[in-house]
């Protein structure tokens, strides 16, 4: 996790990764993203909203929609000329605060990143591969948008949250990371990254309903 500090304002990028399993025909691995730094720090006291769309324009990352989905053309990257990987994936967490007296402030987006994001035409010329590939790559994305929502909830019902330091509101962000990244995890693992076909409707039914109910399941309390 990267972070800088902005006058009263605290923004972070998170960074994450998410991929789609070879299967057991022969048939290309996905490889894990490889974080890159964090965008240069910014002077002046924009709005949190700008000061996030500034970063995810320099990032040519776009935010989570629920009528904008994946498709292969996001992923601009370039992939390399060997290896057995066939594709590779990469999202962030844009968060950040600010505290203007005792006036609390958070926003936070789930974002895709094409650049650090690529596909081998083999995996797009594959019918049924492209699309259980494609299809275990959003449900990571939407995962990522429930707990950007979680997120949100926290900490806009965090009591007394200018009284609290930046380390100790740091902490509590990471927790909750650390907790989206676990649940990544266990996606990925119990659906063996998306080759087993039932775990894989199973979660996909659940994210989505998830999204549409708003419903933060384990929520952390304050």
């Amino acid at each position: 996790m990267k972070r800088l500090i902005l006058l009263s304002t605290f923004i972070t990028m998170a960074l994450s990764d998410c991929g789609h399993g070879a299967s057991s025909r022969p048939a290309p691995a996905v490889a894990p993203n490889a974080g890159s730094a964090a965008p240069a720090p910014k002077a002046g006291s924009a709005a949190l909203d700008d000061l996030l769309r500034e970063d995810l324009a320099a990032d040519s990352a776009f935010s989570w929609s629920a009528v904008r989905r994946l498709r292969w053309s996001d992923f601009r990257g370039q992939p390399p000329g060997g290896g057995a990987e066939g594709a590779k994936t990469g999202y962030a967490l844009f968060y950040a605060w600010k505290c203007r007296a005792l006036a609390f402030e958070f926003r936070v987006i789930a974002a895709f990143r094409p650049r650090q994001s690529w596909v081998k035409a083999v995996i797009v010329k594959d019918s049924a591969q492209s699309r259980t590939a494609l299809g275990h790559e959003q449900t990571h994305f939407d995962l990522t948008e429930v707990h950007a929502r979680r997120m949100r909830q926290y900490f806009t019902a965090l009591p007394d949250a200018c009284r609290k330091t930046d380390g100790e509101l740091t902490a509590l962000a990471r927790r909750l990371l650390q907790e989206e990244k676990s649940e990544q995890q266990r996606y990925d693992a119990e659906t063996e990254h998306g080759l087993r076909a039932a775990q894989q409707a199973t979660w996909s039914r659940e994210v989505a309903r998830r999204l549409r109910g708003g419903e933060t399941r384990g929520k952390t309390s304050p």
